[in-house]
Protein backbone atom coordinates (compact mmCIF):
# COMPACT_ATOMS: atom_id res chain seq x y z
CA UNK A 1 0.00 0.00 0.00
CA UNK A 2 1.53 3.58 -0.97
CA UNK A 3 2.30 6.11 1.18
CA UNK A 4 -0.93 8.31 0.25
CA UNK A 5 -3.11 5.06 0.71
CA UNK A 6 -1.99 4.54 4.39
CA UNK A 7 -2.26 8.31 5.01
CA UNK A 8 -5.51 8.80 3.51
CA UNK A 9 -6.74 5.60 5.60
CA UNK A 10 -5.56 6.54 9.12
CA UNK A 11 -7.43 9.83 8.48
CA UNK A 12 -10.43 8.35 7.54
CA UNK A 13 -9.87 6.08 10.62
CA UNK A 14 -9.77 8.97 12.71
CA UNK A 15 -12.88 10.84 11.07
CA UNK A 16 -14.75 7.70 11.85
CA UNK A 17 -13.61 7.72 15.39
CA UNK A 18 -14.86 11.09 16.05
CA UNK A 19 -17.43 11.10 14.36
CA UNK A 20 -18.85 7.71 16.49
CA UNK A 21 -17.19 9.67 19.97
CA UNK A 22 -18.76 13.14 19.50
CA UNK A 23 -22.30 11.61 18.88
CA UNK A 24 -21.63 9.11 21.55
CA UNK A 25 -19.79 10.72 24.60
CA UNK A 26 -20.20 14.31 23.63
CA UNK A 27 -17.70 16.77 21.82
CA UNK A 28 -16.08 18.09 25.17
CA UNK A 29 -15.79 14.69 26.74
CA UNK A 30 -14.08 13.46 24.34
CA UNK A 31 -10.35 13.04 25.06
CA UNK A 32 -7.37 12.81 22.65
CA UNK A 33 -6.89 9.59 24.47
CA UNK A 34 -10.43 8.41 23.09
CA UNK A 35 -9.37 9.50 20.15
CA UNK A 36 -6.45 7.31 19.79
CA UNK A 37 -7.25 4.49 21.52
CA UNK A 38 -10.71 4.39 18.96
CA UNK A 39 -8.61 5.01 15.70
CA UNK A 40 -5.78 3.00 16.88
CA UNK A 41 -3.18 5.71 16.40
CA UNK A 42 -1.10 7.70 18.40
CA UNK A 43 -1.51 11.51 19.61
CA UNK A 44 0.99 12.40 16.81
CA UNK A 45 -0.76 10.64 14.03
CA UNK A 46 -3.70 12.72 14.76
CA UNK A 47 -1.99 16.08 15.16
CA UNK A 48 -0.28 14.87 11.57
CA UNK A 49 -3.81 15.23 9.96
CA UNK A 50 -5.77 17.65 12.49
CA UNK A 51 -3.80 20.26 13.97
CA UNK A 52 -6.67 20.72 16.49
CA UNK A 53 -9.35 18.92 18.28
CA UNK A 54 -11.69 21.85 16.40
CA UNK A 55 -10.02 21.30 12.98
CA UNK A 56 -11.06 17.51 12.96
CA UNK A 57 -14.89 18.91 14.71
CA UNK A 58 -15.17 20.94 12.08
CA UNK A 59 -14.73 17.80 9.38
CA UNK A 60 -17.25 15.21 11.53
CA UNK A 61 -19.84 18.01 10.78
CA UNK A 62 -19.09 18.12 7.15
CA UNK A 63 -19.40 14.34 7.26
CA UNK A 64 -23.03 14.50 9.08
CA UNK A 65 -24.00 16.98 6.37
CA UNK A 66 -22.95 14.54 3.72
CA UNK A 67 -24.67 11.71 5.08
CA UNK A 68 -28.08 13.79 4.86
CA UNK A 69 -26.89 14.96 1.59
CA UNK A 70 -26.68 11.50 0.17
CA UNK A 71 -29.93 10.58 1.23
CA UNK A 72 -31.73 14.04 -0.57
CA UNK A 73 -29.74 12.27 -3.48
CA UNK A 74 -31.58 8.99 -3.05
CA UNK A 75 -35.14 10.89 -3.23
CA UNK A 76 -34.85 14.19 -5.34
CA UNK A 77 -33.61 14.12 -9.28
CA UNK A 78 -32.63 17.68 -9.30
CA UNK A 79 -29.27 18.04 -8.02
CA UNK A 80 -30.01 22.11 -7.37
CA UNK A 81 -31.54 20.99 -4.44
CA UNK A 82 -29.78 18.34 -2.70
CA UNK A 83 -27.96 20.58 -0.37
CA UNK A 84 -30.68 22.32 0.47
CA UNK A 85 -33.08 19.30 1.12
CA UNK A 86 -29.88 17.73 2.92
CA UNK A 87 -29.84 20.84 5.38
CA UNK A 88 -34.06 20.06 5.72
CA UNK A 89 -33.22 16.98 6.99
CA UNK A 90 -30.06 17.49 9.23
CA UNK A 91 -32.34 20.29 11.04
CA UNK A 92 -35.09 17.87 11.54
CA UNK A 93 -32.38 15.23 12.54
CA UNK A 94 -30.72 17.80 15.27
CA UNK A 95 -34.49 18.52 16.71
CA UNK A 96 -35.11 14.91 17.00
CA UNK A 97 -32.09 12.92 17.89
CA UNK A 98 -30.64 14.89 21.66
CA UNK A 99 -27.57 13.06 20.75
CA UNK A 100 -27.10 14.87 17.79
CA UNK A 101 -28.79 18.21 19.23
CA UNK A 102 -25.81 18.53 21.98
CA UNK A 103 -23.23 18.30 19.19
CA UNK A 104 -25.17 20.93 17.21
CA UNK A 105 -25.42 23.54 20.43
CA UNK A 106 -21.99 22.59 21.72
CA UNK A 107 -20.79 24.09 18.10
CA UNK A 108 -23.25 26.86 18.19
CA UNK A 109 -22.13 28.16 22.02
CA UNK A 110 -17.84 27.68 20.82
CA UNK A 111 -18.68 29.72 17.44
CA UNK A 112 -21.60 32.38 18.29
CA UNK A 113 -20.24 34.56 15.41
CA UNK A 114 -18.77 34.52 12.18
CA UNK A 115 -14.80 34.52 12.00
CA UNK A 116 -14.00 33.78 8.22
CA UNK A 117 -11.73 30.98 9.39
CA UNK A 118 -11.79 27.35 9.01
CA UNK A 119 -13.90 26.63 12.15
CA UNK A 120 -17.70 26.01 12.05
CA UNK A 121 -18.66 29.74 10.94
CA UNK A 122 -16.65 28.57 7.56
CA UNK A 123 -18.54 25.64 7.41
CA UNK A 124 -21.49 27.64 7.22
CA UNK A 125 -19.77 30.36 4.83
CA UNK A 126 -19.01 26.99 2.92
CA UNK A 127 -22.58 25.67 3.18
CA UNK A 128 -24.01 29.00 1.45
CA UNK A 129 -22.34 28.08 -1.68
CA UNK A 130 -23.03 24.72 -2.40
CA UNK A 131 -26.61 25.51 -1.12
CA UNK A 132 -27.61 28.65 -3.09
CA UNK A 133 -25.08 28.93 -5.64
CA UNK A 134 -27.86 26.99 -8.34
CA UNK A 135 -30.21 29.93 -8.03
CA UNK A 136 -27.78 33.26 -7.39
CA UNK A 137 -24.53 34.24 -7.34
CA UNK A 138 -22.70 34.51 -4.56
CA UNK A 139 -20.61 37.27 -4.93
CA UNK A 140 -23.22 39.77 -4.58
CA UNK A 141 -23.64 38.97 -0.87
CA UNK A 142 -21.37 41.87 0.78
CA UNK A 143 -19.73 40.09 3.45
CA UNK A 144 -21.38 41.66 5.99
CA UNK A 145 -24.72 40.65 5.03
CA UNK A 146 -23.56 37.39 5.33
CA UNK A 147 -22.07 38.04 8.65
CA UNK A 148 -25.31 39.04 10.54
CA UNK A 149 -27.20 36.35 9.04
CA UNK A 150 -24.76 33.61 10.41
CA UNK A 151 -25.30 35.25 14.23
CA UNK A 152 -28.82 34.98 13.50
CA UNK A 153 -28.60 31.53 12.02
CA UNK A 154 -26.58 30.61 15.47
CA UNK A 155 -29.85 31.82 17.57
CA UNK A 156 -32.12 29.64 15.45
CA UNK A 157 -29.79 26.42 15.85
CA UNK A 158 -29.91 27.29 19.56
CA UNK A 159 -33.40 28.04 20.33
CA UNK A 160 -34.28 24.25 18.18
CA UNK A 161 -31.38 22.39 20.44
CA UNK A 162 -32.43 24.21 23.78
CA UNK A 163 -36.17 24.10 23.54
CA UNK A 164 -36.86 21.03 20.95
CA UNK A 165 -40.35 20.77 22.64
CA UNK A 166 -41.33 24.34 21.15
CA UNK A 167 -40.27 24.52 17.68
CA UNK A 168 -41.02 22.54 14.84
CA UNK A 169 -37.90 21.82 12.76
CA UNK A 170 -38.97 22.53 9.19
CA UNK A 171 -41.39 26.00 10.20
CA UNK A 172 -38.21 27.19 12.35
CA UNK A 173 -35.84 26.01 9.21
CA UNK A 174 -37.87 27.71 6.95
CA UNK A 175 -38.00 31.04 8.99
CA UNK A 176 -34.81 31.23 9.15
CA UNK A 177 -33.50 30.75 5.62
CA UNK A 178 -36.60 33.29 4.64
CA UNK A 179 -35.10 36.29 6.93
CA UNK A 180 -32.02 35.45 5.95
CA UNK A 181 -32.90 35.99 1.96
CA UNK A 182 -34.86 39.07 3.21
CA UNK A 183 -31.34 39.92 4.78
CA UNK A 184 -29.21 39.56 1.47
CA UNK A 185 -32.02 40.37 -0.97
CA UNK A 186 -33.23 38.03 -2.53
CA UNK A 187 -36.65 38.64 -3.69
CA UNK A 188 -39.75 37.18 -2.17
CA UNK A 189 -41.19 35.33 -5.08
CA UNK A 190 -37.99 33.28 -5.94
CA UNK A 191 -37.63 32.22 -2.21
CA UNK A 192 -41.61 30.93 -2.76
CA UNK A 193 -40.51 29.14 -5.62
CA UNK A 194 -38.33 27.23 -4.31
CA UNK A 195 -40.24 26.28 -1.15
CA UNK A 196 -42.91 24.81 -3.27
CA UNK A 197 -40.23 22.33 -4.96
CA UNK A 198 -38.64 21.57 -1.47
CA UNK A 199 -42.00 20.73 -0.31
CA UNK A 200 -42.48 18.36 -2.88
CA UNK A 201 -39.08 16.51 -2.39
CA UNK A 202 -39.24 17.23 1.47
CA UNK A 203 -42.62 14.75 1.36
CA UNK A 204 -40.92 12.31 -0.73
CA UNK A 205 -38.54 11.42 2.11
CA UNK A 206 -39.58 8.62 4.46
CA UNK A 207 -39.31 9.60 8.22
CA UNK A 208 -37.56 6.13 8.80
CA UNK A 209 -34.60 7.12 6.49
CA UNK A 210 -34.14 10.16 7.87
CA UNK A 211 -33.97 8.63 11.47
CA UNK A 212 -31.18 6.11 10.43
CA UNK A 213 -28.97 8.49 8.38
CA UNK A 214 -27.08 9.79 11.51
CA UNK A 215 -24.85 8.69 12.66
Amino acid sequence: MSNYENGATTRRAIVNAGKRLFYEKGYQETSYGDLCAAAYVNRSTIYYHFKTKDALRYEVHWEYFISCKRLAEKYCPDSRYHYLLAMCIFWRQAHDDPKLRRFVLQCCRDFPVYTGKMDFSYFYYACYEVMWGAFWDKRKIPQMAFASVYGYIMSCMRMLCEYPEKYDPMELFVHCVNSSAAIWGIPREEMDGIWRDMKRWLACVPGAEMDRCIP
